[in-house]
């Protein structure tokens, strides 16, 4: 099984995401123009520093999970990496998606750091495209607390369908050039999927394991956005949280922002404030989570230098083979 066709990237997509981050980043900031400061102030000032020493613990244990969430997948090919080296190499990912200007992206970093423990390109590759997809699939199965926290007042939702809509128009319009439909390349995915991930379907206990990681991967991250949350005043439950980050989340993936910056805030906002939270405290919750998801990463900095052998290989390398957008948290968020 070989490594797919390599294409050149499209530079209308980087310039997209560029634009949808901009926009996004500008109706934030439009909302934070309109607080009481002095309000976000005295919200901030009462939230315990154990709450946030707790959370940033959660969030941690939640990226720990996530490395053994794809130490679980790569056991399926045989690849034999310690899990102290995958952690390394998830951190290091993590970080360079959130902190370096780069259209390579973890997921590739990832990818090509894993080759130092196995020569087989096409089971590594597969290996990062099915963590990226359980951790979706994981999403999935708490969209049930969505519908149980927006399913009578679907117009709470406005916000979001707002945002989302012209992008799943720009999604499901034909290609430029005469190129296929999205339904073709989805028809070919999933033929390419039938092949390309047969070690796992051989092995469904493997794959059900990795979704139990998984799932823990994310609720802990939901207790920690929880806890926060609460220390900030605003009246959800728990289940009011998980239904709102699976939205946020899943939004995230949309290719319009990069790693969701912008567009996770003015999500997280505004839902929130539809759940009894004022702008000041929705807000302050959306701007410490993402700060917190920054932080986790942080000890990815300590192995960015062995990031340097590989962007001379992954300069040629497309979306297509190595990820440009990666997923930069434990999913959540």
């Amino acid at each position: 099984m070989s490594p797919p066709e390599k294409k050149p990237a499209s530079p209308t997509k980087t310039r997209l995401r560029w634009i949808g981050t901009l926009i996004s980043a500008a109706l934030f900031v439009w909302l934070l123009a309109r607080q009481d400061w002095q309000a976000v102030w005295e919200n901030l000032s009462r939230l315990p520093l154990w709450v946030l020493v707790l959370a940033l613990g959660l969030y941690f244990t939640g990226m720990v999970a996530n490395a053994l969430r794809w130490y679980v997948l790569l056991k399926a090919p045989g690849i034999r990496a310690p899990f102290g080296e995958v952690l390394k190499i998830v951190l290091l990912g993590a970080f360079v998606s959130n902190f370096l200007p780069s259209t390579i992206g973890g997921d590739a970093v990832r990818f090509f750091s894993m080759l130092r423990f196995t020569g087989d390109r096409a089971a590594t590759l597969a290996s990062v495209f099915l963590d990226r997809l359980v951790n979706v699939a994981s999403f999935f199965t708490v969209l049930p607390f969505t519908l149980l926290t927006f399913g009578p007042r679907l117009d709470y939702l406005t916000p979001l369908a707002v945002l989302a809509s012209p992008l799943f128009a720009m999604a499901a319009a034909p290609p430029s050039g005469g190129g296929r439909s999205w339904t073709d390349r989805l028809r070919r995915l999933v033929s390419r999927g039938r092949t390309t991930f047969a070690i796992w379907l051989r092995r469904p206990g493997i794959v059900l394991l990795a979704l139990a990681v998984s799932w823990l991967s994310i609720f802990v991250v939901f207790l920690a956005i929880w806890v926060i949350a609460r220390g900030l005043g605003i009246p959800v439950a728990l289940y009011q949280v998980m239904g709102v980050t699976a939205v946020t989340y899943l939004l995230t993936l949309l290719p319009i922002s990069i790693n969701g910056y912008g567009v996770r805030e003015v999500a997280v906002t505004a839902l929130y404030m539809q759940l009894g939270g004022t702008l000041e405290q929705s807000s302050a919750l959306a701007l410490i989570t993402r700060f917190l998801m920054l932080l986790e990463t942080t000890p990815g900095a300590l192995w960015v230098s062995d990031t340097v052998p590989l962007w001379s290989a992954t300069e040629n390398v497309s979306a297509a083979e190595a990820p440009a957008n990666s997923d930069p948290h434990t999913g959540a968020g």
